[in-house]
């Protein structure tokens, strides 16, 4: 990339965290895609979650190892790459606090953005020179969790970006994933593209049943340290049919190398 250009985009994102990637670069070294990173540090999202009951303590460590996984995920996928911690986030609600640091984005230059979130454990999965070729032919992006009530990836283009209806979606609600798809689609003026769907975890149940399942390699071992052998076998209630609305239920995503369009 241009020096120029780089530092023009590093002084325009100040204060954010630009996360800097040990690979090249995907495409051309002026890469016009960026991996939005928004977070909330361990320490706060530990307090929401809960995902350890009333041990808070555990909580934050939890979410120490859920934000290191995904940092790493992000940092490692070989796109320019900005954090946007919950200290460094403005607005009055999730929607606002999003739509927010993805016009930030765009301000700087860059002409595609990819948002992700840190709660996905699979995110070290993501095919995001996959996700950079779909973005580049005109399509936006969504990576559905489990449900199809959230979304655990948001990609779109600049064009494709309506600040105020984006950050009037209801983010926080188990409507979000088709308000989001109808949203996109009606700016994009194509269908977006859909990710494999992929599991988030956002409360007690979800972190044992990920434990059970022992698909999520070094995070797994990681948490299964954290927490202990009594916390990782106990007992995982059964699914049930109709999926809860959760307090937050926004940031994004992982993975498909087969892309597939609705």
């Amino acid at each position: 990339m241009d020096e120029t250009r780089c530092l023009r985009r590093r002084s325009l994102l100040s204060p954010y965290c630009i996360l800097t990637s040990r690979r090249t670069a995907i495409g051309t070294p002026d890469a016009d895609t960026a991996i939005l990173f928004f977070s909330r540090r361990p320490e706060r999202e530990g307090l929401n979650k809960q995902l350890v009951g009333q041990d808070y303590a555990q909580s934050r460590r939890v979410a120490a190892a859920f934000y290191d996984h995904a940092r790493r995920a992000v940092a490692d996928s070989g796109l320019p790459a900005i954090e946007v911690n919950g200290a460094q986030q403005r607005g009055h609600d999730f929607g606002a606090r999003l739509a927010n640091a993805v016009a930030d984005a765009f301000a700087a230059g860059y002409e595609h953005v990819i948002a992700v979130g840190n709660d996905c454990p699979a995110l070290h999965e993501v095919d995001w020179a996959a996700v950079t070729e779909q973005l580049e032919a005109g399509r936006p992006v969504l990576g559905p969790t489990s449900g199809h009530d959230g979304a655990y990836l948001i990609g779109l283009s600049r064009g494709q970006f309506e600040h105020a209806a984006f950050a009037a979606l209801p983010w926080t609600t188990d409507r979000l994933f088709p308000a989001l798809h109808r949203h996109l689609a009606g700016t994009a003026r194509a269908a977006p593209v859909r990710l494999a769907v992929r599991d988030d975890v956002n409360e007690p149940a979800e972190l044992r049943a990920l434990l059970r399942r022992n698909r999520a390699g070094a995070l797994a071992a990681r948490l299964r340290r954290v927490l202990g052998s009594t916390h990782c076998t106990s007992h995982v209630p059964a699914p049930s049919t109709t999926r809860p609305v959760l307090e937050r239920r926004s940031r994004a995503p992982p993975y498909s190398s087969l892309l597939s369009r609705r």
